[in-house]
């Protein structure tokens, strides 16, 4: 008698541990149930917590109905609440059975067992639900076949469960994925298509710009070259406007492309700059000086994003200061890192707008009314650009008293 209690067991394990499918899991675990107790027909309830209930997932038997019972309701639901089995050798005999479910499939029920399917922590995972032995009941031997089947079962279902969410959970990924490349496709495609419907009739405006300023070079009429200014001025900063919105879109999108490579930060980027803006400085009668208080001005980065990074900066200080001076300065500070500051007697910051600062499209003064025009992208791009190259930026700004930011390298390994 042991020997064959003991190889029933063993063979239903291995056939309830024998897949990970969910459905196959439940089916496999009905299956061994009937063989070990002979019964005509099974159900397996899952427990939802959350829910708050109990569902059939699988049932034996042709036209196999779903059954859905609150917790504690009908015999399932009372076992999924209560732990305890039940064993009724005459259904009609007991009033908790719905005869209603055998009149909706024609099946007719004899006698049954409900078992409650619990893991190792004795939490209800299910409940397993035999009808008709062959028997005519459900003996104790059944019941012992069950609390052996039990264990086994509830790890076979919440495996088969983390399974089952874990493939939703990549289903769901996947579909996500596709639809953030189908989004990012798109907004490439829209830029792309935005770009060239604006920059073709400026290209065309330019260009005319050019012709006419070539052939009134001969007019005495001074006041034509102030329109020329202001169209080309206009011109200009849609152009930058286009190609902020493009450039911070790639990188928000990661598509940019980093080129790292070693170079001179002093002579390669910064002296270059202020030679290049040293004039528009001049117009406004601003001032601009450099010191320098460290040899070790070699790096390891990416060009072009680091002159992108000290122009724009020395761009909005040139461009917010109206009277005085911009300093540049390069040195190592307490931590022995590379420093770069640059700093302006302008209109300065207030400590409000210092906290969106690098937020693109972002002003302080908005409106028409502004003094000082802009898109409010310049240091939306700073910010991401020294992201990129592992930087710091801090900022020290008081309001009409001037900006100073400092650029902070990380030590070189």
């Amino acid at each position: 008698m042991k020997k064959n209690y003991l190889s029933k067991i063993i063979n239903a394990l291995e056939l309830v541990n024998s897949n990970i499918n969910l459905k196959d899991v439940l089916n496999n675990i009905v299956a061994v149930a009937l063989e070990l107790t002979d019964a005509e027909r099974g159900t397996i309830y899952l427990v939802d917590k959350e829910r708050d209930e109990v569902r059939s997932l699988v049932a034996t038997g042709a036209d196999s109905l779903q059954i859905v019972l609150k917790l504690g309701e009908g015999l399932a639901g009372h076992v999924a609440k209560t732990g305890q089995t039940i064993n009724i050798k005459d259904v009609n005999s007991d009033p908790r059975f719905n005869k209603s479910v055998d009149k909706k499939s024609g099946f007719i029920t004899k006698n049954m067992i409900c078992f409650p399917i619990k893991d190792l922590k004795s939490e209800i995972v299910g409940v397993l639900q035999l009808l008709n032995s062959r028997n005519n009941e459900f003996s104790e031997i059944d019941e012992e076949y069950l609390r052996a089947l039990s264990i086994h079962a509830a790890l076979a279902i919440n495996n088969a469960l983390m399974m089952q969410k874990q493939i939703e959970s990549n289903e769901q990924l996947k579909i996500a994925k596709q639809e953030a490349e189908k989004f990012a496709l798109l907004r490439a495609h829209f830029l792309t298509q935005m770009s060239h419907e604006i920059r073709t009739p400026l290209n065309i405006i330019l260009s005319g710009i050019d012709y006419l300023r070539m052939k009134t070079t001969e007019m005495p009429v001074d006041e034509f070259s102030d329109v020329f200014e202001m169209l080309q001025g206009g011109s200009d900063r849609i152009t930058r406007t286009i190609d902020s919105i493009i450039e911070l879109s790639k990188l928000k999108s990661g598509s940019y492309e980093s080129k790292i490579e070693i170079f001179d930060l002093e002579k390669d980027v910064l002296l270059p700059l202020i030679n290049s803006l040293e004039m528009t400085a001049l117009q406004k009668g601003i001032q601009i000086k450099y010191s320098k208080e460290t040899e070790h001005t070699v790096v390891k980065k990416d060009k072009f994003m680091l002159s992108q990074i000290f122009r724009e900066i020395l761009d909005n200080a040139i461009k917010f200061t109206d009277n005085g001076s911009v300093t540049i300065s390069i040195q190592l500070n307490k931590e022995k890192q590379l420093c770069v500051s640059i700093k302006d007697t302008g209109i300065g910051i207030s400590k409000e707008f210092q906290k969106r600062i690098f937020e693109p499209f972002s002003q302080e003064e908005t409106g028409s009314s502004r003094k000082y025009e802009g898109n409010g992208l310049a240091l939306a791009l700073v910010n991401k650009y020294a992201e990129l190259n592992n930087l710091k930026i801090h900022i020290e700004s008081e309001k009409n008293w001037g900006t100073t930011f400092s650029i902070i390298f990380d030590k070189e390994k």
